[in-house]
């Protein structure tokens, strides 16, 4: 399965695959991005990509000769534009990528901030109610004899 993603941002469409980039995927996203009349401005975001067959490879290709440009997170997806040669665009800083996808509603893949366990008991006495008398410490009186 294959999901995509279009985001427009200042410097133009990026496109955020997710999944597997394999034969009908990959010519549906073909046939997708292939439609746009700038695609030079079109930026594809592989890192969450986790497979790309030989079809997949061959439309990545077609996408390099038509201007397309790669960003990559992930070893496997850097690997495979290496091999390809396919142009990566500038990248940035992962708190900035983080904050663009918060802005776009996307989740952080940065785990959620551990909660305050502490408990906080409030703490009150219900009128009439006195408090137990308090031995003086070591005071031996009132104690039963053994």
């Amino acid at each position: 399965m294959l999901r995509i993603q279009f985001y427009e941002t200042a410097h133009g469409i990026t496109a955020r695959l997710q999944g597997r980039f394999v034969k009908e995927f990959a010519e549906h996203a073909c046939m997708l991005i292939g439609k746009s009349s700038e695609l030079s401005r079109f930026v594809v975001d592989l890192s969450e990509v986790t497979f790309v067959d030989a079809v997949g490879e061959r439309v990545l290709i077609w996408f390099k000769e038509m201007g397309v440009r790669f960003t990559a997170d992930s070893a496997y997806c850097l690997d495979i534009c290496e091999r390809l040669n396919l142009p990566l665009a500038a990248t940035r800083s992962r708190a900035n990528r983080r904050a663009t996808r918060e802005h776009t509603g996307v989740p952080s893949n940065k785990p959620a901030a551990p909660k305050d366990l502490e408990a906080r008991i409030p703490t009150f006495s219900l009128a009439g109610e006195t408090e137990p008398e308090r031995l003086p410490s070591g005071s031996t009186a009132d104690l039963p004899h053994a």
